[in-house]
């Protein structure tokens, strides 16, 4: 098998697949993990292996947590993986996801590798498959240096064609790590890899552009609700979160929030006299704020929130149950006795 007909089996896997879902989408609803889904990948490409007779055997094994996680093997030798990545978000429309780690101390040794993508949820249900160089976006920090995924990427913007490396030289390199950081510094950023947790390119806040730090303060409402609240460390867990999943520091986020003191609002025919200027803020990035919400699992939500309840996978769920958790935050007193929730509401109508 070559490298075209590898991509031609890869994509009749994701037309098997999408047969399922339109047969029988329980079938597919009901991967609720990677590896539920991984599995389902593997009995898709086993009945494309039947149908076009192709003599290949497949290798897979359940929870290995190897790279990539399925390896074809072609009676001819040649050898081709399948990684498998999964949302079960019924809300979210983008196709990105954290990708594998760049030591890659897992990997196999295959002539190619392609992503297929599977949405799960019901009425949220598609599949999409990519030559896995081509997916990815850039490098990023979770519990270590990892590629992020994007299945809608422009070839001319993967990581790769902006750095000058290739994903052959960075999986055979003995210092993958310093050829990144390498690329990080040649672009002014202060790159520094003090441990396999520490991100690798570090940019100020200020120094982002207004629509990136509208994103990165929306998403901070949405996860972390506590930054209404009167702690000397309701900034604490934003703080973490922009260094080490965004690589980002700001020398004064309280500014970011409350710079501005107190400020009267018009919402819904609602007046809103003398309020901290945060809710003012809340309002401005109102639409951010929504759209990390909508591209939020419910289940990472109950995670960040400390929330034991049940959230259902829409909207109108997450944005209710957020409003009664951010409410407890702060007082009426320091609305002015306002209705909070109300208050909250109004503040997120479109």
């Amino acid at each position: 098998m070559d490298e075209n007909a590898f991509r031609e089996f890869v994509g009749q896997i994701c037309t098997e697949l999408e047969t399922i879902s339109v047969s029988n989408p329980t079938r597919i609803s009901a991967c609720r993990t990677g590896e539920d889904f991984e599995q389902c990948v593997v009995e898709a490409a086993r009945a494309v292996i039947a149908r076009m007779g192709i003599s290949a055997t497949l290798q897979y094994t359940a929870g290995s947590h190897v790279f990539p996680d399925i390896v074809i093997e072609c009676s001819d030798g040649s050898k081709f993986g399948i990684e498998v990545k999964s949302s079960s978000s019924s809300s979210s429309r983008n196709w990105k996801i954290n990708g594998n780690s760049v030591l890659g101390s897992t990997k196999k040794d295959v002539s190619d590798i392609y992503i297929i993508f599977g949405k799960t949820a019901i009425g949220n249900q598609g599949f999409r498959y990519k030559r896995y160089e081509d997916a990815i976006a850039n490098v990023a920090v979770t519990h270590s240096p990892r590629y992020t995924i994007d299945m809608d990427l422009a070839t001319g913007d993967t990581f790769f064609a902006k750095s000058g490396l290739s994903y052959k030289q960075i999986a055979e390199s003995e210092d993958p790590i310093g050829l990144i950081t390498t690329y990080f510094k040649s672009q002014g950023q202060r790159a520094w890899w003090l441990s396999e947790s520490t991100p690798a390119a570090i940019r100020m806040f200020s120094e982002l552009s207004s629509q990136e730090q509208a994103t990165l303060l929306g998403y901070c409402f949405a996860h972390f609700p506590e930054v209404f609240s009167c702690s000397p460390q309701k900034y604490h867990r934003c703080a973490m979160w922009l260094v080490a999943e965004r690589s980002v520091v700001s020398a004064s986020l309280r500014d970011n929030f409350t710079a501005g003191g107190r400020v009267d609002l018009v919402l819904n025919g609602a007046h809103y006299d003398n309020i901290p200027r945060i809710f003012s803020n809340l309002r401005d990035y109102r639409f951010e704020f929504m759209k990390a919400l909508e591209e939020a699992a419910a289940e990472e939500l109950c995670e960040d929130w400390s929330y034991s309840g049940h959230i259902e996978e829409t909207n109108d769920s997450k944005r209710t149950t957020w409003i009664s958790i951010a409410a407890n935050f702060f007082t009426s007193q320091s609305v002015n006795n306002y209705n909070k929730v109300h208050l909250l509401s109004d503040l997120l109508m479109e």
